[in-house]
């Protein structure tokens, strides 16, 4: 029970019962203030009427209007409503009170407060409609911030909408327009389709991660959002350098029947998701920086592909010059939505490396049952038959346009004989990795429960099956 509510219930349940107890509290309190007990009843039933309308006008200003009504138009309620309407419920259960509980003829009042109201209502008549035309606007949902939309003659991006404006940024200025002129003018809203809405969450990001990587982990973590369908491809942009990082918007499109809260939560999260497996934050503030320590560098479109396989689970801890080698061996490919990338039972002794974009992975799991996955950008699929020389698992497929690096098996033998030190590092990392999967994600055909060592042991088992390991030691 929130607090607000409480004390307001208890009085009211202590005064129902006192106006119960006849020869308790109310004959014993007339005695006392020489009054009638039929006088002490009314003020006593009256005081629980009164705070019985304060819990109603509490629960319908809270909970309908600034609660129920604002998550289905998705908007913020205006205080004065709310505060318009308590009044009115309040104003209501205080004429009943008279009428019913002390007996008394309330028609004069309610004239004089008609009056009242008429007079109320021609003063603030150029408000009223201007709250009339913001409450259309938000129910119609024609357009919303970010929107880039043409009223009438002006056009430009959406920045707020209130109840009684909008405002609109061009390329040189800031127009504010009055939602009563809007109601009279022609709506063009240049973002969406018909049906569509267009929805977005920021977030801001160092300096210190390319804003190429930035854009395909936020692309990979939008589309792989469970739950919701998307009507078209999202966008990301950088809309901003700040002091703390690069400001990043990121837009998603959903059909108008779909909940949007439901949608952006699916999004947050996945997106979230997808930064936490690709070791990236979201950025903190650096209001009082420590002098001497300086700020991150900005990443380059040369140093992208160095940060994709720092992050590959894979090559976790491996030198910068070790991942540098690994960058000049690497087969770029790229596939457009819908294109075939392995087949399952495929002879290609590759590891593939997700870029950019996202893959359906078709296999099996270790029951022999169907079982599809999807893989974004810093993960990868094909490390059985990159270490074991096996067939392709499972037959994979690009989902959107795709950018796939591939190590094939020569690759990895000019890195072994090159690197004496690789076998340990990529064999501990594979069983960590193995480790912590379930069984339901199993990919590399190893039980779950299997010991750390007996992983490395096996691995490493694999890898001098296959590879010329004898020349690095």
């Amino acid at each position: 029970m929130k607090t607000n509510y409480r004390g307001l219930i208890i009085a009211l349940i202590v005064l129902m019962v006192l106006s119960n107890l006849t020869e308790g509290f109310i004959e014993p309190i007339a005695y006392v203030l020489q009054i009638s007990s039929t006088s002490v009843w009314e003020y006593v039933a009256g005081g629980a009427a009164f705070i019985f309308t304060m819990l109603v006008s509490r629960f319908i200003k809270q909970e309908f209007i600034h609660g129920y009504v604002e998550r289905t138009i998705e908007a913020k309620v205006p205080e004065l409503i709310g505060t318009i309407t308590s009044g009115v419920v309040i104003f209501i259960g205080c004429c009943f009170i008279l009428s019913l509980v002390f007996g008394r003829n309330i028609s004069t009042l309610l004239a004089a407060l008609a009056g009242s109201a008429a007079l109320l209502g021609f003063a603030l008549k150029d408000f009223a409609v201007a709250l009339f035309a913001g409450i259309i606007l938000n129910l119609e949902k024609s357009f919303q911030v970010g929107d880039v939309v043409r009223i009438g003659d002006k056009q430009g991006f959406v920045d707020q909408i209130t109840w009684r404006n909008t405002i609109l940024h061009t390329a040189d200025r800031v127009i504010t327009i009055p939602n009563v002129s809007i109601m009279k003018q022609a709506i063009q809203n240049l973002s969406t389709t018909a049906n569509v809405t267009r929805r977005s969450v920021e977030l801001t990001i160092d300096y210190d991660i390319s804003v190429e990587s930035v854009e395909r982990i936020l692309y990979a973590g939008v589309l792989g959002a469970a739950g919701i369908k998307q009507e078209k491809p999202p966008n990301i942009f950088a809309r901003k350098m700040t002091q703390d990082g690069i400001l990043y918007e990121v837009q998603y499109f959903i059909s108008n029947k779909t909940n949007g809260l439901k949608a952006d939560h699916a999004i947050i999260k996945n997106v979230l998701e997808s930064m936490r497996r690709s070791d990236i934050s979201v950025a903190l503030p650096r209001h009082g920086v420590v002098e001497g320590v300086g700020r991150s560098k900005i990443s380059n479109r040369s140093s992208d592909l160095f940060h994709l396989i720092q992050q590959v689970r894979l090559f976790r801890n491996f030198s910068d010059a070790m991942c540098l080698e690994i960058i000049e061996l690497l087969l770029p490919h790229r596939f457009p939505a819908g294109a075939q990338v392995v087949q399952l039972g495929e002879l290609r002794n590759s590891l593939f490396i997700v870029a950019e974009g996202r893959v359906k992975y078709q296999g099996v799991d270790q029951d022999d049952q169907a079982k599809d996955e999807f893989f974004v950008s810093t993960e990868y699929f094909g490390g059985r038959s990159l270490v074991a020389c096996l067939p392709q698992a499972a037959k994979v497929v690009a989902e959107t346009p795709t950018l796939i690096y591939e190590l094939h098996q020569s690759a990895l033998q000019v890195l072994i004989r090159s690197n004496p030190t690789l076998v340990d590092s990529l064999v501990n990392n594979l069983a960590q990795i193995r480790l912590a999967q379930s069984s339901q994600n199993a990919l590399e055909g190893t039980q779950p429960g299997d010991s750390l060592e007996h992983l490395i042991s096996s691995y490493r088992g694999q890898i001098e099956a296959n590879y010329d390991v004898r020349s690095t030691a």
